[in-house]
């Protein structure tokens, strides 16, 4: 069922970061134009690529968990034995899971509850700061489903290897 689920939110995922990073070209390209053409840049482009950048960075980051292709020692873990191996693959999924579900989901619900209630905004754009901040924990949870996902997997020892597990998965 977890599979399901993660299959279903990484194809939603990658239609996102496309209409997002298409959205990124629009407006830095209107930035420029807007600069050279019309004498000076439109106030809000600038504010507009930040908090696209911010969203595709960290929406980015559950694509590449899920697809277990982060920065690893891929090197250093095909030198151990099979064993060790595993058991460095599922400390790893423990790690990042950790970090997923306590600093960035639930860190970044607190940031984000925070400043909706402070209510400060963005200058140029006239919204919440918290749209900003809103990509942290929501890649927070994607990773963290991801994770469980992997972590489920290795302990179940449904493959040699994570990412062979996600290639039989489909994803």
């Amino acid at each position: 069922m977890l599979k399901r689920i993660n299959g279903w939110t990484v194809w939603l995922l990658k239609i996102l970061l496309v209409a997002l990073f298409t959205l990124l070209a629009l407006d830095v390209l209107w930035g420029v134009a807007s600069r050279h053409l019309l004498g000076g840049q439109a106030s809000w482009s600038e504010e507009v690529a930040r908090l696209l950048m911010v969203w595709l960075a960290l929406l980015g980051a559950a694509l590449v968990a899920r697809e277990n292709k982060h920065l690893g020692m891929d090197t250093l873990v095909r030198s151990l034995s099979p064993d060790a191996a595993r058991l460095a693959t599922i400390l790893t999924q423990v790690v990042i899971l950790s970090f997923a579900a306590w600093v960035m989901a639930w860190g970044g619900f607190e940031l984000v509850s925070e400043r909706f209630s402070r209510g400060q905004l963005l200058p140029s754009l006239g919204i919440s700061k918290a749209w900003f901040y809103l990509a942290l924990p929501i890649s927070g949870v994607l990773i963290t489903l991801y994770s469980v996902e992997t972590l489920w997997s290795l302990l179940r020892r449904e493959s040699a290897s994570p990412q062979e597990g996600r290639e039989e998965a489909g994803a």
